[in-house]
């Protein structure tokens, strides 16, 4: 049982990174075996939509991002961390996200069962300001970025209001829910955040 961890932050160690952490350590706590991947330490580039993914199931692009997209196959749990950034991911995750046309191609194109497979994808997400939609563009990208890569929406944790560095570990009761939602992806059931 894999659960992978995808953090979108450029900030390393910053909020969404460490509730990232502790639900990756959740995870391992009900015994799954995790893995993180640190977008912003990668190289890669964003999609230049020249559709060569469609007829191959792989990028011309030869970069990080195809052993991201190998990862993401062998996952048996995803969990996309990604700050918020106007209402959206980060360009950091944007720009992955963008890159897994590859995989959607593999999946809808070529038909690749390990791609079909509706495995559990969870979200975290933390947002400077306290806005009603804050979290909508977040949580559409990533609805449709799971239904590519082969994933299907299973919980999420979201938070409004947190924004210096750190800040996040003034809140307990968030990182007990992000170790709680790490133990659900393990035990690949949907959480209720």
């Amino acid at each position: 049982m894999l659960v992978l961890g995808l953090a979108g932050s450029p900030r390393r160690n910053g909020n969404t990174e460490i509730l990232l952490d502790e639900a990756l350590a959740g995870a391992r706590e009900a015994g799954a075996e995790t893995e993180k991947i640190v977008l912003c330490t990668l190289k890669y580039s964003p999609c230049i939509s020249c559709g060569s993914c469609e007829k191959t199931g792989r990028c011309v692009l030869q970069d990080d991002m195809q052993m991201v997209n190998e990862r993401i196959i062998a996952a048996d749990a995803l969990i996309f961390a990604t700050p918020n950034y106007f209402y959206n991911v980060s360009a950091w995750a944007k720009a992955a996200i963008d890159r897994s046309q590859a995989l959607w191609a593999r999946k809808h194109v070529l038909k690749d069962e390990r791609l079909r497979q509706n495995k559990p994808g969870y979200l975290i997400s933390v947002g400077a300001t306290k806005g009603k939609n804050l979290f909508k563009g977040t949580m559409l990208t990533i609805q449709y970025y799971f239904e590519a890569t082969g994933f299907v929406p299973a919980g999420r944790l979201l938070i409004r209001g947190v924004d210096a560095k750190g800040d996040i570990k003034k809140y307990p009761e968030y990182l007990t829910a992000a170790a709680q939602l790490g133990r659900e992806a393990a035990a690949m059931k949907a959480c209720s955040l």
